[in-house]
């Protein structure tokens, strides 16, 4: 079998599979949706600032808190779309230990609860780039700039320990879950 027909038939199969993936699909937290807030006006905050302090140079200087607007779009857009991308492409969901998971379970409800759980993560994904976009915009408009670098390695320590311990509550919570019924 060639390389073309292979890569054909697997297409086919994860077709077939990702169109008979349905899961129930739930809203984001309460805390996941104020994220998401805080986030987007943080972004405003740094428009204004940059607005503010560069009234000369506002062509140039916005492009930064453009970007981060950019991203922090494509995130919302991720987040919205969260069911009908893991339904079409569930490799999306690229944590080893969620997707173990999602393959025990066999419980449209529970895949739901764990997907809906695991995409909340990216609004502190949002809200973090949020706040390196008003540090950068903060330092450039205070032009002191000796504050950014422990700022943003501030930033990175607290986003890299927060996203891994949200991970671990997931996995943990589900896990126990899946435990209690198993003992029933």
């Amino acid at each position: 079998m060639t390389s073309t027909n292979h890569d054909a038939i697997l297409h086919a199969k994860v077709g077939t599979m990702a169109k008979s993936m349905k899961v129930r699909h739930y809203p984001l937290s309460k805390v996941a949706r104020f994220v998401i807030a805080l986030a987007f006006l943080i972004n405003i905050v740094a428009l204004i600032i940059t607005w503010y302090y560069y009234p000369e140079l506002k062509s140039t200087i916005l492009i930064v808190p453009a970007i981060f607007l950019f991203v922090f779009a494509i995130i919302l857009l991720l987040l919205r779309f969260r069911y009908t991308l893991f339904e079409r492409y569930p490799y999306i969901l690229n944590l080893p230990s969620f997707v173990y998971r999602l393959g025990m379970e066999k419980n449209p409800d529970v895949e739901g609860q764990i997907i809906s759980r695991v995409f909340s993560v990216h609004a502190f994904t949002a809200l973090y780039l949020s706040i390196l976009n008003l540090i950068i915009t903060s330092a450039a408009a205070t032009q002191n700039s000796s504050f950014l670098l422990p700022a943003i390695l501030t930033l990175v320590i607290v986003f890299v320990v927060t996203i891994f311990s949200l991970y671990r509550n997931i996995y943990i919570s589900f896990a126990a879950k899946k435990g209690k019924r198993g003992t029933r």
